[in-house]
């Protein structure tokens, strides 16, 4: 009786642990390059870098009183209040980084002669973004019209970028008609040509901060669902 003989076939096998992104919604940005923009939000939100002004007692006194609260509410409270300062002197440097690491764009290096934050990769139009209107008052509104109008005099175009402004209405600061001022959800669908981004940038932050509480477990997250090559067998 004759025996099949078997024979082992050299190949590879997957390697096993790779997940699908589907929570990550700007394709845009390589998602490396997004999680180095999010990165100063960690370290704050892990007590690395977060304001340490000493306590008012006065304020408190007012605050503790008024709100009937207890010195466990008033200790998370601040510690909330703290954490909020910290990542608002940060979000503008986010927008910056990341509008400046969609395709056909670049974010300038403070002294660049332009004075702006973000430039078009042919250097046809520059951009200067603010996460609030509010955070420029009539003197340093009209500082930053001024140096986007010499650059319409160089045949440039200028925009002026207000991120957060209240129910999507910016404010002009007396720019003149060829100065373009976009919100935040407009300059996002300018930049990445898409209309959903600004929209999609929401959910994937949302996702991110419920889902990895320190930045070592984003960079996990990252690798674990990234293709993996296969193994020789």
């Amino acid at each position: 009786m004759k025996t099949r003989r078997t024979v082992k076939r050299k190949g590879t096998k997957r390697r096993m642990g790779g997940g699908k992104m589907d929570w990550y919604k700007i394709p845009e940005v390589p998602i490396t390059e997004f999680a180095k923009c999010i990165k100063s939000f960690y370290a704050v939100l892990e007590g690395e870098n977060v304001g340490k002004g000493g306590d008012d007692v006065f304020l408190r006194t007012i605050l503790v009183s008024h709100g009937d609260l207890t010195d466990e509410q008033w200790t998370a409270s601040e510690k909330a209040r703290r954490y909020t300062k910290s990542l608002e002197g940060k979000m503008g440097d986010f927008h910056e980084e990341l509008a400046g690491k969609l395709p056909g764009w670049k974010t300038l290096k403070i002294g660049d002669p332009s004075g702006c934050d973000v430039m078009k990769a042919d250097g046809t139009e520059y951009q200067e973004w603010k996460n609030r209107d509010n955070t420029m008052n009539s003197s340093s509104g009209s500082a930053v019209i001024g140096k986007l109008q010499k650059l319409i005099t160089e045949g440039k175009k200028a925009v002026l970028v207000e991120v957060n402004c209240p129910s999507g209405k910016v404010c002009r600061f007396g720019a003149p008609p060829d100065i373009e001022v976009l919100n935040g959800q407009q300059a996002y669908a300018r930049n990445s040509g898409r209309e959903s981004f600004f929209d999609d940038l929401k959910l994937t932050l949302a996702y991110v901060f419920k889902t990895f509480k320190t930045f070592k477990a984003l960079e996990q997250g990252i690798a674990q669902a990234a293709p993996q090559p296969p193994l020789p067998v």
